[in-house]
């Protein structure tokens, strides 16, 4: 199963429109639509940020010749793993985090 299929199911799987999941990485429905249909080649920057909102193994959406699909099915992380995951991080990117998610929160509108 190649990339753009992949990405596709991921999508449906997720039962997402294409704005939605574009939305969702932040790329317009036009570039997912192309993506999807394997006209342009995806970045890394893009691969790494499927992988990581959707919960989705890198590998397995780079390899062509893997078609499993219990990599969809993959756990949810908890609030307690992504904690304990920033905790190992040096001081510098947590702050790098931390202003992440203060963006994302206002884009989402949320200025408490």
């Amino acid at each position: 199963m190649k990339f753009h299929e992949k990405l596709k199911l991921i999508r449906k799987v997720n039962n997402l429109t294409q704005a939605e999941f574009g939305d969702a990485i932040g790329i317009s429905r036009g570039n997912l639509s192309a993506l999807e249909l394997g006209k342009i080649e995806p970045t890394r920057v893009f691969i790494n940020c499927v992988a990581l909102t959707f919960h989705i193994d890198k590998n397995w959406l780079l390899d062509d010749s893997n078609s499993d699909l219990s990599a969809l099915a993959s756990p949810v992380k908890t609030p307690s793993v992504i904690m304990g995951r920033y905790e190992r991080l040096t001081a510098p990117y947590q702050k790098l985090i931390e202003n992440q998610i203060n963006e994302l929160l206002l884009i989402q509108g949320d200025t408490r």
